[in-house]
């Protein structure tokens, strides 16, 4: 756990003053994050999220009630409702759902930060995940440390440095009994692959934390110029209707539609379906324009394009996709998870593709 603190002061996770509202499912890593943050004297307080998809789902929230007790740390508890009855992927709603608790929580008792407990195997295995699907520089990047006041400060801390944690201190977690279910991918990976890595280099879980961070700050400097090159003026995007089954080019990205049926998959910032809301078209980025792509919190535009590091250059020229009078899509940031065609659903494919300068 001694990665814990430098990681996040590397990259500002846990600022000294202002809560901390921890995600605490039970399990060994949340509890053992619990644990380091009070102990290191940050203020915390304990967000648990009964998704009802279990049997012992009850058995975990009475668990965490009572860790929290113990320790005298405030617990907030939320719980989702007919998840299972619900539309569209089962894992990506009960993800939804959590998120959005989570969010609703540290807005109403005043966190500063939202950490969760995902540690450098877990982002292994999303890199290997992104790897099977096909990816390209941003999907190497693994699991992000922030987003916004979303913060994964263990992202450098092994799952043998967290058990060994847990051993020396006593503590006491439950266990997911579908952690050990095969038929899930990451577990898997977590199960078959991951421990052939490790014949061939025990620290394989922290050679990818090195290589996941190295490729964030290239990601974060590339851009289409190098700093010799010289600077281009792009013109902005032109306001323009497009047709359902059309590709449009613009100066910096190309634009594909077509009619399709959604399948049961989740969206990417590139690739999606949306609802047929409207008449589509491009036009640039407006003052006040929100977008709150799924899985994430929402924010203005140019809060998003700023985060991403979007050059001052590009941003009049990066496009919006807008589906009726819905802000439907940003290039390249994602699209408006509200717009987003359920699994079954009639719905138009949209990509977005980087064209070269």
């Amino acid at each position: 756990m001694e990665h814990i603190l430098p990681f996040a002061s590397q990259h500002g996770l846990l600022p000294a003053g202002g809560l901390i509202l921890c995600a605490v499912s039970g399990g060994p890593d949340s509890v053992a994050l619990l644990h380091f943050l009070k102990t290191q004297g940050f203020s915390v307080a304990a967000a648990h999220f009964d998704h009802h998809l279990r049997p012992t789902s009850g058995r975990d929230r009475a668990f965490v009630e009572a860790l929290c007790r113990d320790w005298g740390v405030p617990c907030y508890i939320g719980e989702g409702e007919d998840l299972a009855a619900a539309p569209g992927n089962l894992e990506e709603n009960a993800r939804r759902a959590r998120y959005a608790f989570l969010e609703r929580t540290a807005a109403q008792v005043g966190a500063a930060r939202i950490a969760t407990a995902h540690n450098a195997n877990d982002n292994l295995e999303t890199v290997l995940l992104h790897l099977t699907r096909g990816c390209g520089l941003q999907g190497l990047q693994g699991i992000l440390p922030r987003r916004g006041i979303l913060v994964r400060p263990m992202l450098h801390t092994t799952r043998r440095a967290i058990e060994a944690y847990l051993a020396q201190e006593g503590l006491e977690f439950m266990l997911d009994e579908t952690n050990g279910d095969d038929h899930f991918a990451r577990n898997r990976l977590r199960h078959q692959v991951i421990p052939v890595l490790e014949t061939l280099n025990p620290r394989a879980v922290e050679a990818a934390a090195r290589m996941t961070d190295r490729l964030r700050e290239d990601f974060a400097r590339l851009g289409p110029w190098t700093p010799p090159a010289p600077q281009v003026d792009l013109p902005p995007v032109e306001p323009r209707v497009v047709a359902v089954g059309e590709t449009v080019d613009t100066p910096l990205w190309r634009l594909t539609t077509r009619p399709a049926r959604c399948p049961d998959a989740p969206p990417t910032p590139s690739a999606f379906y949306l609802k047929p809301l409207g008449p589509l078209a491009l036009r640039p980025r407006q003052t006040g324009d929100f977008l709150h792509p799924p899985f994430r919190t929402g924010k203005t535009v140019k809060k998003w394009m700023i985060e991403a590091k979007v050059p001052r250059q590009e941003r009049a020229a990066t496009p919006v996709l807008t589906a009726g009078e819905t802000l439907a899509a940003v290039a390249g940031i994602g699209p408006q998870r509200d717009c987003l065609a359920a699994p079954g659903e009639d719905a138009v494919f949209v990509t977005w593709a980087r064209r070269p300068i």
